[in-house]
């Protein structure tokens, strides 16, 4: 869809408190993503206290284009508008309509303009909003068109081979729902520890599986009875997504991921999903690096920022990588306990 004749009614941003409406204009977009459902504006302030604002562009009393922005409050990493926190996207969905697109990044800029906060509106694709774009992040994604014997034959052949590994070692993968909670929680925390991240609260979880229903789904990758792989998989249109994953480091060996990965591949085919996401990587990192490893190509993102003068460092990753050697020194109990106290206040 393109943008509208310039003679088309004019539209106007207010605050929309009708979910069903909201997520039947979402699910029919073409550029909205999983950021763009109704759930955040619960999920956040349940989980975590922030304020989300479900801004909406409306003409003639119907909607023309969403934008959910979080105001996120930390003292620790500062203040900030963000579309939306702990996810790769989010920005304006407005199905192609110009005005509505327009209309909506001026209301936010005002919004942070008013509050005396910076402003991140994180977009799939570059858009036409005025705003200057981070592009340090890319989404890599993998194309599961034609089946799963075409899928398999896109994966490189050391990919394939470490799959065929993962189960001559006995591993099996498997569905589930909440039910498989604690073990995706338990697998989850200790690697991000590993990693020196904060965790994120195990409601956070428990709440996406809630809201999003069918949507949302946990593999679990077991050796005999032991889970030792898991990963949150969301859907979303056409794209099935991956953006909570891990293994237990004592398993690597096994190749657990490598499987994991596979079995999510195969679910995307048979929901009828045309990509495969993996998520988001910095150009070049060893994760980027891995991820090319199963055929899979770089989707830029376009995080939109106010002001202008607002930079990739100011990012709070990049200013404690101090607190990341730290952090994988701790004990796996304290880190649980104090993890999500960090986490809810960083936007990533």
């Amino acid at each position: 869809m393109t943008g509208l004749h310039p003679q088309a009614p004019p539209v106007q941003v207010e605050r929309w408190a009708d979910g069903a409406a909201w997520d039947a204009f979402v699910q029919a977009a073409d550029d909205s993503t999983v950021a763009h459902r109704w759930a955040w504006t619960r999920l956040v302030p349940d989980i975590y206290g922030h304020q989300v604002i479900p801004l909406a562009a409306v003409r003639q009393g119907a909607l023309a284009g969403v934008l959910p922005l979080a105001r996120v409050r930390s003292r620790l990493f500062g203040s900030g508008l963000v579309s939306m926190p702990y996810l790769d996207y989010g920005g304006v969905s407005s199905n192609g309509d110009q005005a509505a697109e327009q209309a909506l990044v001026a209301a936010a800029v005002e919004l942070a303009r008013a509050d005396g906060l910076k402003l991140e509106l994180r977009h799939l694709t570059d858009r036409p909003v005025g705003l200057p774009a981070s592009l340090r992040k890319v989404t890599m994604t993998l194309s599961l068109d034609g089946g799963e014997d075409a899928v398999w034959s896109r994966i490189r052949s050391g990919r394939r081979g470490q799959v065929r590994k993962a189960r001559r070692n006995g591993l099996e993968a498997g569905w589930h729902g909440a039910e498989a909670l604690a073990d995706f929680y338990r697998i989850w925390a200790e690697n991000m520890r590993d990693l020196g991240s904060p965790v994120h609260k195990r409601r956070f979880f428990a709440s996406i599986l809630d809201q999003l229903g069918d949507d949302a789904r946990i593999v679990l990758v077991r050796n005999g009875a032991e889970a030792v792989g898991a990963g949150l998989v969301l859907v979303h249109r056409d794209r099935v997504m991956l953006p909570f994953v891990s293994s237990l480091r004592s398993s690597f060996a096994l190749r657990p991921n490598q499987l994991l990965y596979w079995e999510t591949f195969r679910y995307g085919v048979e929901r009828g999903c045309g990509l495969f996401d993996f998520g988001r990587s910095s150009w070049d990192s060893g994760t980027f690096e891995s991820k090319r490893q199963y055929g899979a190509e770089v989707e830029q993102l376009y995080w939109h920022r106010w002001p202008p003068e607002a930079t990739d460092g100011d990012e709070p990753s990049q200013r404690l990588e101090w607190a990341t050697r730290v952090w994988r020194r701790l004990p796996l109990p304290v880190a649980n306990l104090v993890g999500p106290m960090v986490r809810g206040g960083l936007d990533n």
